[in-house]
């Protein structure tokens, strides 16, 4: 479904809008550690075929959202029930529209009130339930009446009430929170390079993780630093929590707006930074045909802070009537960015405070024989490998269409890692296998250095709950 950037407000837009009810059990014990254990996801239709979607040529309100939280949100104690998952999630429960009534996490964090977010965005930015997509559009400030979409793909998506408190505890029992704030304040990357690290067992089945830190080269006027899995068990063990935060109704959204054939979730990551100047503004995918995406969910930000993101309506880098608009994030919605959605980091300076802000960082595709090579082209990535295509391919249509699901996720079909060099064991003797910007020999030695998983262990046809939990 493609739509025009001048006239898009002008186009009437008949959709059947389904009514998620996406229920999750995420089981704690008493001292709220939670268990991988999900639910299923329902979808309920509660619209008749005909009805006009709020996104067409009538303008969006503007609410202004109540600050009062679900008993859930208000309560001191962090225990997420099923049945607390289950109406935070409902499009239908009396809080679905309130974006601060959230399922808290169990460290305390407090996210910035909505208001925040109305005071420091150049778009529309009304609350959104559950798996609601809508397209960013400017408000009065940039277009008479506010009704111009920025971009093609750049929308955002409703997240579940319990989303923040499943990615927040998944990092904290990482340990990464604290790594990205060791990283930045004692120890960062020069640009252009990357550090493995090993991290504790998180859906993993009791196995360690591995990740890759990398900050990209100066071309970012930040102390950006990507935290990206190392290999394909941590990639699966972040694909369990995903599934456990109901990410399931922000593929539904996808699939269904961009009338997509199949999702797979590629890659996956935190993003970190305590500063950043001017910004580079890039976009991530080009040329898919609209079928791959990123998606930016905030992690952690800063008390007290600005917008953290810009969402321009450029159509080249150097569109010199290019408008870039600011965005706050907040933890009740995602937002989406696909083809030719040019954006890029705000300008910030948290040091003073010793904060970081983090997100969770998504990649996502339809893949098809036409577009599966240029989606594995990323060579920024320590896992996926670049252009490793091939085990790409693998994973085709794995997690939304016709039926299949996170929540329910068998996995990958089969897929068979290979050396090509004849000295992979001295380069992994040698330490080559984890050293700064190691893609070559990754690449080359893919059982050696244990890149992929290989079938026998993967247990294909297997649920992912039964492995990685």
């Amino acid at each position: 479904m493609f739509f025009s950037r001048r006239a898009a407000s002008l186009r009437r837009r008949l959709v059947a809008v389904a009514l998620l009810s996406l229920l999750l059990a995420v089981g704690c014990d008493t001292t709220s550690t939670c268990s991988n254990e999900s639910g299923a996801s329902d979808a309920t239709s509660c619209a008749a075929e005909g009805v006009k979607n709020v996104n067409d040529d009538k303008e969006e309100a503007q609410p202004n959202p109540t600050t009062e939280t679900t008993a859930a949100a208000a309560t001191a104690t962090t225990t997420v029930t099923a049945e607390m998952a289950a109406e935070a999630s409902s499009w239908s429960s009396p809080d679905a529209k309130n974006p601060d009534a959230l399922v808290p996490s169990n460290d305390g964090y407090q996210p910035p009130p909505y208001d925040t977010v109305l005071e420091h965005s150049d778009f529309l930015m009304p609350p959104l339930r559950p798996g609601e997509l809508k397209m960013l559009r400017f408000n009065e400030n940039f277009y008479d009446g506010g009704k111009y979409i920025a971009q093609n793909y750049a929308a955002r998506i409703g997240l579940p009430k319990h989303a923040m408190a499943v990615l927040r505890k998944y990092a904290s029992d990482l340990g990464a929170l604290d790594e990205m704030k060791r990283t930045h304040y004692h120890d960062p990357l020069e640009p252009n390079s990357g550090r493995f690290f090993k991290s504790p067992p998180a859906y993993s089945g009791g196995r360690e993780l591995k990740w890759y830190i990398q900050r990209p080269g100066k071309h970012y006027d930040s102390d950006l630093h990507w935290f990206g899995c190392g290999d394909e068990w941590t990639h699966e063990s972040f694909l369990r929590a995903m599934a456990d935060a109901g990410l399931d109704a922000v593929l539904d959204a996808i699939g269904d707006e961009f009338d997509l054939d199949g999702l797979t979730i590629q890659g996956v990551g935190f993003l970190s930074a305590t500063y950043g100047g001017e910004s580079f503004m890039h976009w991530d995918w080009s040329n898919t045909g609209g079928r791959a995406f990123n998606i930016l969910i905030p992690l952690e930000q800063v008390p007290g802070s600005g917008p953290e993101l810009y969402v321009s309506d450029r159509e080249v880098e150097d569109d010199p009537e290019g408008v870039d608009g600011e965005i706050k994030l907040h933890p009740s919605y995602g937002v989406l960015l696909g083809d030719d959605s040019y954006h890029g980091t705000h300008e910030c300076d948290h040091r003073p405070t010793g904060k970081i802000r983090a997100s969770v960082s998504i990649y996502l595709a339809d893949l098809t024989p036409e577009n599966v090579m240029m989606v594995a082209s990323d060579p920024t990535a320590i896992f996926p490998l670049p252009h490793s295509y091939k085990w790409l391919w693998t994973q085709r249509g794995r997690h939304w269409g016709d039926g299949r699901s996170m929540a329910d996720d068998i996995g990958r079909i089969s897929w068979q890692p290979v050396d090509f060099w004849d000295d992979c064991a001295k380069l992994a003797a040698d330490g080559q296998c984890e050293v700064s910007n190691a893609h070559e020999t990754r690449n080359n030695c893919q059982v050696t250095c244990k890149v992929f998983i290989p079938d026998e262990e993967y247990q294909l046809g297997v649920p992912r709950s039964k492995i990685f939990y």
